[in-house]
């Protein structure tokens, strides 16, 4: 997945960059409306696919969010630079909606099937970054035009009738997984055997010399989700996770500096040393589900 993403940002750095040349270089032919809706759309395509890649890489929403609006930014400022300020306005306006959007996107991705939708989503930006190519060529150069008439409106829903049709395809044979929907046979075995040892919703180790938890990961949340400790003693969290592609399997306890632990299937052990007094949060990767960690 990773070698997938470096190449889809490569493709949108191309791309991008390319219809932004020649934005640049057609600046005094581009003036005016079209100028500015050019602008607008390479803003707006530019920062939907850079948020979505974002999101997949990372998955830290606040994070994620920030950074794709700068790039959004910065993306509609330059494509509407050499056009003017009302294109720069508007750009940037875009390209920050394409980032924000792009980055929840992302984020929703990582726990489905994140390549066959990232695919899915390259090949529409391929498709619409192309059409903007095509127009800056035509709309510059007298030696070439384009004749909408010749696209017949059947194709066209025959298209959508393809590309709806490949969804519910994917959707039915499993190749996207919906989060929280299923789980795997294996999964709900584990999950029956491993039940009653973390029962409890609230577990106290405050008076343990070397305290160790064991804590289920379940489709309603963490078991426990409430662990007393006391301050200044290493605690150990031995995880099981029967689940997959869910928010879940990314555990975080930010006071303590534990950030986006992937908890892959099976078990995984942390530890942590609880230095200050008070309530703290552990939270899934995407905020959805907490937990409390009381330090006496």
């Amino acid at each position: 997945m990773d070698i997938f993403s470096i190449i889809s940002a490569a493709i949108v750095t191309i791309c991008s960059g390319y219809s932004i040349f020649l934005v640049y270089r057609n600046k005094t032919k581009l003036a005016g409306t079209q100028g500015v809706m050019i602008s607008m759309v390479i803003a707006v395509i530019t920062g939907l696919l850079s948020g979505s890649i974002i999101g997949i890489l990372s998955g830290e929403t606040f994070l994620v969010v920030g950074v794709s609006m700068i790039i959004g930014f910065v993306i509609g400022f330059l494509a509407g630079h050499p056009i003017g300020l009302l294109a720069i306005l508007m750009g940037s306006i875009a390209g920050l909606m394409g980032g924000i959007n792009g980055a929840i996107l992302g984020v929703f991705l990582q726990f489905i099937n994140p390549s066959i939708l990232l695919g899915i989503l390259i090949g529409f930006y391929i498709l619409i970054i192309g059409f903007v190519i095509v127009y800056i060529f035509v709309a510059t150069n007298s030696k070439y035009s384009i004749n909408t008439e010749e696209l017949s409106p059947y194709a066209i829903i025959g298209a959508g009738i393809v590309l709806v049709s490949l969804f519910l395809f994917m959707y039915s044979s499993d190749m996207v997984k919906i989060p929280g929907q299923t789980e795997t046979a294996q999964a709900q075995t584990t999950q029956t055997q491993t039940s009653q040892e973390t029962a409890n919703t609230e577990v106290d180790v405050t008076k343990e010399q070397t305290p160790k938890i064991k804590m289920l990961v379940t489709e309603k949340g963490y078991s426990p989700n409430v662990i007393r400790v006391k301050k200044g003693v290493p605690v150990e969290l031995e995880i099981k996770n029967p689940l997959e592609n869910s928010c879940l399997s990314t555990f975080m306890i930010p006071d303590f500096n534990i950030n986006n632990v992937n908890l892959k299937t099976g078990t995984t052990n942390l530890t942590f040393t609880p230095d200050k007094s008070g309530e703290y949060t552990f939270i899934c990767g995407m905020q959805m589900f907490k937990g409390t960690i009381i330090v006496e």
